[in-house]
């Protein structure tokens, strides 16, 4: 891909925390949970093997699987279904700023690419009415029912594995800086993905990576929440997570 630029600029927008406020990951399940109210046991289920992880018997992948219980037993189309239906909702919930952002990228012409970890059964549906030109997500098999733990094919896309996986379609080269472009994100796990772009830009950073020494003279933009104060927003998620959430509320910014 990278032969085909022809000098275009490349702009590579995180989804969760960057181009909306939450981890879509708990909204979605909100969404379907919401649908099928049984299903929060399911959840409970997935709850209960958090001490797997924190004791270092399970990794990040595995529970990844772990929580996507709650699509169990779902057919493939349904879960296509419910994803393209959640993208039209999302689109909504982008930050002004961030959408801003976007539409300059596409005036100029840039390549802009979604590149996030959440499941690409909703994150491309949502790129795609985003204009993105295209998304790379965490693939997720969808099998004619959906089994416990989906198999994730590629593995969870996130920090490294972004990168290399741009690297693979040549988006991004080898080694070094990709000069003539810019990322986006939110969160640390970017940083690989963060350090390959020339321009770097960061929404809301936590005080820690805001000083990263690595990311000296990255833009901050600071799009306004809908929580108040950490706590608020812990509160919010485990609403989504148990499928209690007005998922019509998500970018709601209190105030």
């Amino acid at each position: 891909m990278t032969d085909d630029l022809n000098g275009r600029g490349v702009a590579l927008f995180d989804m969760d925390g960057t181009l909306l406020p939450w981890d879509t990951q708990y909204v979605f399940s909100c969404f379907v949970v919401r649908r099928h109210p049984w299903r929060r046991l399911l959840v409970l289920l997935f709850l209960a093997c958090i001490p797997l992880y924190m004791l270092g018997i399970w990794d990040e992948n595995r529970m990844k699987r772990a929580y996507l219980i709650y699509l169990w037993g779902l057919p493939a189309e349904t879960v296509a279904r419910y994803g393209k239906e959640f993208g039209l909702l999302a689109q909504e919930w982008i930050y002004p700023e961030l959408k801003e952002r976007l539409q300059e990228h596409q005036r100029n012409g840039d390549l802009c690419l979604m590149v996030s970890a959440s499941p690409t059964f909703y994150a491309e549906p949502l790129g795609d009415l985003l204009g993105f030109d295209g998304v790379l997500g965490t693939d997720v098999l969808l099998e004619s029912r959906m089994p416990a733990m989906p198999e994730l094919p590629a593995g969870n896309n996130k920090g490294c594995v972004k990168v290399e996986r741009l690297r693979a379609q040549g988006v991004l080269p080898e080694h070094g800086v990709l000069q003539n472009s810019t990322a986006y994100s939110d969160s640390s796990a970017d940083m690989p993905m963060l350090l390959s772009c020339g321009r770097r830009v960061l929404v809301n950073p936590s005080l820690s990576l805001k000083e990263e020494a690595r990311l000296a003279g990255a833009e901050c933009l600071y799009p306004p929440t809908p929580w108040n104060g950490k706590c608020d927003k812990i509160w919010k998620i485990f609403l989504f997570v148990m499928g209690m959430n007005n998922i019509s509320d998500c970018n709601r910014i209190d105030s």
